[in-house]
């Protein structure tokens, strides 16, 4: 049987690196080596030497003017003066820490307030150019057997539909991938609703310590990863996302009544993170949910609402 929470260490890299974050690791390329200085002329000009990735061309030896080294009086031509050899310029690795996200400011998430906030009513943006930023997101959507719907007309977050396969929902964040939310004890949230026979969600926040390297994710089945992350599983080729042992990060389980609820799970209420059991709040690069799931399990629908999503100072 397995379990959705195999799902807790990378799932969110599938939506946040980067079909829904706007984020950017990638892939930097250091300066080239320097040219070596050109010898002396003899009767030809010497072709020019390149140095690493982005030095620019060395020119080797001049040409001597007739009557010296050259052809006059019988003499034969010198050969061209050879330039040094440039040093081969290096390429820069994937990044592991991310790019770190502006505030939080304020305690404050989002109250998912819809009013006049966009003409699609399945997310509300939260934050601005000065603090942190960025909206929601459910999976699966679209044309899957058992998409997730999420509404927010009613200034809520409403997330219903049939849990048939890996489900859940999160947080995006604008144009970063990492969080310094140091200065605040935890995360709370009013939730109500009816999660299943399971009777909640598993809360899941990302750390970096925790969350597996885009370097082994892709000698280990991904493609194109640059998710941030600093843990290193084996390297076993018989090993993958899903298998691996030596990476997980922290999750809380939260209860999900008929009666809206404010839940407030602190750093420390986090555990099961490999090779840390909780949180660190200094190196959040994702905050997210999911829905019990067994691929032996029967389909059945949930019916959840969150609102007022607010650090804990």
């Amino acid at each position: 049987m397995k379990s959705s929470i195999r799902v807790g260490n990378t799932l969110l890299a599938a939506f946040l690196a980067c079909g829904l974050v706007a984020c950017s690791t990638g892939q930097e390329t250091n300066s080239g080596g320097t040219g070596g200085s050109g010898g002396a002329g003899g009767g030809t000009t010497a072709p020019a030497r390149t140095g690493g990735a982005t030095t620019p061309a060395r020119t080797g030896g001049t040409t001597t003017p007739a009557g010296t080294g050259g052809v006059a009086s019988g003499g034969t031509t010198a050969p061209a003066g050879t330039g040094g050899a440039g040093t081969a310029g290096t390429t820069g690795a994937v990044s592991t820490d991310g790019t770190l996200c502006l505030g939080p400011t304020q305690a404050p998430i989002t109250d998912f307030n819809y009013a006049g906030a966009t003409a699609d009513n399945t997310q509300v943006p939260f934050g601005d150019s000065t603090t942190l930023a960025g909206g929601e997101y459910v999976y699966p959507t679209g044309t899957d057997s058992y998409p997730l719907i999420s509404d927010m007309s009613a200034s809520n977050w409403h997330i219903s539909g049939t849990v048939g396969t890996y489900s859940g929902f999160g947080l995006y964040f604008n144009g970063c991938s990492r969080i310094d939310a140091s200065a605040y004890k935890g995360i709370s949230l009013k939730i109500s609703g009816d999660a299943g026979p399971y009777g909640g969600v598993t809360f899941g926040v990302d750390t970096l310590d925790d969350s597996i390297t885009a370097t082994w994710l892709n000698s280990h089945g991904s493609t194109g990863a640059t998710n941030p992350g600093r843990c290193n599983p084996p390297a076993d080729p018989t090993l993958n996302q899903w298998s691996q042992s030596a990476c997980a990060n922290p999750t809380a389980s939260i209860p999900v009544t008929a009666t809206p609820t404010v839940q407030s799970i602190m750093w420390a209420d986090f555990s099961g993170g490999k090779p840390e059991s909780d949180v660190k709040p200094g190196d959040i690069i994702s905050i997210h949910w999911y829905l019990t799931w067994s691929d032996a399990g029967s389909p059945y629908p949930v019916d959840i609402t969150i609102d007022d999503l607010s650090f804990i100072q």
